[in-house]
């Protein structure tokens, strides 16, 4: 069934949940993955620090369209959500088959993360990792993070679950890029970094509530911990392209 704006922003039906594993395993991913690699010949740097989370929020650099191919690779033969923008999984058929792949909307308005935030407890049952792009729009190939945005982090918190990050990381390979046995697309690695958890950052006020500074001192930790690793292992800008143009009528 198609989504529309004020539905439950996770199905946790069984009839979807099936109709899930089944166009994941037999239909959409199978091919996207080998799309992905041909590209960018992706390979995994310690995936095995997800393996004795039971639940964990995940955050990444939002570098390329494929993205949730290579996020939903980490965790094969489980499944991931991953969030994204309401307008994407809105749109008619696409929108049905991204839901069906693990997409979760992020309602517009103040209370999005919010109605997440409900439903994340109940679908902690079924899949292990809630992932979020807080930088909160694609740049191509960048290699310089961008501010976060706090809403994932924040749902860590309330939830008191770790927060795990995901760093993509070019390179160029062997030849200078665009020459003549040079590369036009990077190459990727997608390194998984020690999980960080709410309880080394967040404060509570007198009501308890949480102190929205500390949230974004919470992101501020974890994207400063992501672009040090990119440093670390020399990752390249050269294919650099800027903010991805939004599709009309998709995600614009």
């Amino acid at each position: 069934m198609p989504y529309k704006h004020g539905r439950p922003v996770i199905d946790l039906s069984l009839p979807f949940r099936l109709a899930s594993a089944w166009t994941f395993y037999l239909m959409i991913f199978p091919i996207a993955m080998l799309v992905n690699f041909m590209q960018y010949f992706t390979t995994y740097k310690h995936r095995w620090r997800l393996y004795a989370l039971r639940r964990a929020i995940t955050v990444s650099n939002h570098t390329t369209f494929l993205d949730p191919v290579k996020i939903a690779g980490l965790v094969i033969p489980r499944q991931i959500f991953q969030t994204m923008l309401e307008a994407t999984v809105e749109f008619p058929v696409l929108g049905t088959f991204t839901r069906l792949l693990g997409g979760v909307p992020i309602p517009r308005g103040k209370s999005g993360y919010r109605k997440i935030f409900e439903t994340g407890a109940k679908a902690f049952k079924y899949r292990r990792c809630l992932h979020f792009y807080p930088e909160g729009e694609c740049y191509l190939y960048n290699q310089q993070i961008r501010e976060f945005k706090s809403g994932a982090f924040k749902i860590a918190a309330e939830l008191d679950i770790p927060v795990v990050p995901l760093v993509t990381v070019f390179s160029e390979g062997p030849f200078k890029p665009w020459s003549f046995w040079g590369r036009s697309l990077p190459l990727e690695t997608l390194v998984v970094l020690e999980p960080e958890y709410p309880s080394a950052y967040v404060r509570r006020n007198e009501d308890g509530e949480i102190v929205s500074e500390s949230l974004r001192e919470f992101a501020e930790a974890v994207r400063q911990k992501m672009q040090k690793e990119i440093d670390r292992r020399g990752g390249s800008s050269a294919f650099s392209r800027g903010q991805m143009k939004r599709i009309k009528g998709l995600n614009d």
